[in-house]
């Protein structure tokens, strides 16, 4: 079954949404709610029927990855009978300012894969570079915000994740990252999207390459906030930063736009539960 996750306090606002599929109920674990999804619709993950007991994954091309604990042997070859994926893999985290993913191959052979998303195409190994379905919606959220001619600096860019989809939306961007394997998929999936004419890629510490002002800063990694006043050096007024976190930082983030010197409003907002008590977060700030 395909879903999307959302918090489960947010259930009844999507009740009449076009892409439920409401001839199945949702399946709600603690704080998070799965949402089954119709057909032809974006999905954040896949779950089996519930009748089968089987716990949740998520696919990347044709690889599943499974997140959490150490899956069950009857859960690794229930995803074999039913899906017949390349490989099965489990995902334990990434690590450092690298990302590089903790991962255990548990059946077939990993490599370069193609993964399809939101009509945007990347091309990774999963088991060399960090990947993460659960970010879907927010990709879509960040990119309708964009304006056409924005200059944008992806400051931890990856293989695309975000570059890809604010290109695609008008933006021009600046993708710095410092990980060589991510720099090679980030060039290989700007080419597959016919999109370099939009963005400046730069292999390198984001904090020594950064060149704004920029009218958006995009700061997908955990720990941004460390990184938050080297980037106010390159913002003007108007400015919008997406700092993302695991859990509520805007305290932090509001003392350090005070000490250095900048009025901003901050909107903190929750994306996805990522473990036991662990809520990955993303606060907008908008520099007066």
């Amino acid at each position: 079954m395909n879903v999307r996750e959302i918090p489960s306090r947010d259930i009844k606002k999507y009740t009449s949404a076009s892409w439920v599929d409401t001839t199945r109920k949702p399946y709600v674990y603690g704080e998070t709610a799965y949402i089954p999804v119709k057909d032809g619709y974006p999905y954040s993950g896949i779950i089996p029927e519930r009748k089968r007991n089987g716990r949740g994954f998520q696919k990347i091309g044709p690889i599943i990855a499974f997140h959490g604990s150490e899956p069950l042997d009857s859960d690794i070859n229930e995803v074999i009978r039913l899906h017949n994926p390349q490989a099965v893999i489990w995902y334990r985290g990434h690590n450092g300012d690298m990302r590089i993913p903790d991962t255990t191959t548990l059946y077939g052979v990993t490599g370069d894969i193609l993964h399809k998303e939101s009509g945007i195409k990347y091309h990774l190994d999963p088991t060399r570079v960090m990947f993460s379905q659960g970010n879907r919606e927010e990709k879509k959220r960040i990119a309708n915000l964009v304006q056409p001619g924005e200059q944008v600096c992806d400051m931890f860019a990856g293989i695309g994740y975000f570059t890809l989809p604010l290109a695609k939306a008008g933006a021009h961007v600046h993708a710095i990252e410092i990980n060589p394997d991510s720099i090679t998929y980030l060039k290989k999936n700007i080419l597959e999207n016919k999109l370099t004419s939009c963005i400046t890629v730069t292999q390198g510490d984001c904090r020594d390459n950064l060149a704004g002002p920029y009218d958006r800063i995009h700061m997908g990694f955990y720990e941004a906030v460390r990184f938050l006043s080297i980037a106010l050096d390159h913002v003007q007024s108007g400015t919008m930063l997406h700092v993302h976190s695991i859990g509520n930082t805007t305290d932090k983030i509001e003392r350090i736009l005070m000490e250095s010197g900048y009025e901003a409003t901050c909107q903190h907002l929750a994306i996805k539960k990522i473990g036991p008590g662990k809520v990955h977060t993303v606060t907008d700030v908008r520099i007066s």
